[in-house]
């Protein structure tokens, strides 16, 4: 088995073009008008709509994602990844559904790791159960992996993530800790990522403990995302602390509590391309709902400059903001406690 070595420092050219990223950022603040240096400093990829769960806050989950399900191939994605000179920063494998239901996903994260890129993937963990599956991802170049597990017991865990096997999530932590090992292996850092709930706050020290048994490198605690902002679902799943929430109740429903923002970095800065390679702006367009071109019939660069991503930009600077920007958490405190 060949072992792919992250990259611990970007590169010349990837630091330049963040420069310019940075810097398209600055100018377009200042003079609210539309300046686009460089490419995009992260990148998320999606690599399919498929997942064994049923999370009720998520469009896949509750299976009411309205757009065509599949999956990005390896072909696919190694010709949209080719255009793009230089490589993001950082490349993000998710998006909707679980990245490890792709069986393309270890040779993606080989190939994008090759270019310089950070590559992280969010996963539920719980096919990596399989220890050739779990070998394979360490010995990809994969630098983070963030573990999706809500809770240190089954029935906590279950509870959000409902369809889940909290065996299979151990499981699978403990094979990529053990496949580090044998490899003799820093990276992919291991990152469990715990969704603070109303049921599950009183397991947060059990879950502290828990990941130092594990030899999970870290462990964040983040505010729990509502797709459905109606009363009743928020005093469901919402801790009673408002510290620990990302909402506050208006009578009605519940708003993000953030600050009006006249600008959004994201889209000077990032970008999301779908399985079948539509680019849209923002994870939030879970639908696909503002599509910039596709990265398949067209180079992403090509795409990235368009009229239509250029139009988008221009009328958000306006003040003209779709609604999926009304659940965003750019500029968001506190969304990791």
């Amino acid at each position: 088995m060949i072992l792919e070595k992250p990259p611990t420092f970007p590169t010349p050219a990837l630091l330049k073009n963040s420069a310019l990223a940075g810097m398209s950022m600055l100018l377009s603040r200042v003079t609210r008008k539309q300046v686009l240096l460089g490419m995009p400093v992260m990148l998320m990829v999606e690599p399919g709509t498929a997942c064994q769960l049923r999370c009720p806050h998520c469009p896949t989950g509750r299976g009411d994602l309205s757009r065509q399900a599949g999956r990005l191939s390896f072909d696919n994605f190694r010709k949209i990844w080719d255009t793009i000179k230089p490589a993001p920063v950082r490349l993000q494998l998710w998006n909707q559904g679980e990245p490890l239901t792709n069986p393309d996903t270890p040779k993606i994260i080989r190939y994008a790791a090759r270019s310089g890129s950070w590559v992280v993937m969010a996963t539920n963990v719980e096919l990596l159960a399989k220890k050739e599956l779990a070998e394979e991802i360490v010995a990809s170049g994969l630098y983070e992996v963030v573990l999706s597990l809500d809770g240190a017991s089954d029935n906590s865990h279950i509870a959000y993530r409902e369809g889940g096997d909290f065996s299979k999530v151990e499981t699978g932590i403990r094979n990529l800790v053990e496949a580090k090992k044998r490899l003799k292996l820093k990276y992919p850092l291991l990152t469990w990522q715990f969704i603070m709930f109303r049921h599950n706050l009183h397991e947060m020290t059990k879950a502290k403990q828990l990941a130092k048994k594990w030899g999970v490198d870290r462990i964040q605690f983040k505010t729990a995302q509502l797709e459905d902002l109606s009363k009743d679902e928020g005093e469901k799943w919402l801790p009673d602390s408002p510290k620990l929430r990302r909402y506050k109740f208006n009578g009605d429903n519940w708003l993000l509590k953030r600050r009006e923002r006249f600008f959004c970095d994201r889209l000077f800065s990032t970008a999301v391309i779908l399985w079948d390679g539509t680019v849209v702006p923002c994870c939030f367009d879970k639908d696909g709902s503002y599509p910039m071109g596709n990265a398949l019939e067209n180079t992403f660069p090509e795409v990235w400059h368009s009229k239509d991503y250029h139009k988008f930009r221009s009328e958000w600077i306006k003040g003209n903001r779709p609604e999926m920007c009304d659940n965003c958490t750019e500029g968001l405190r506190g969304l990791y406690f």
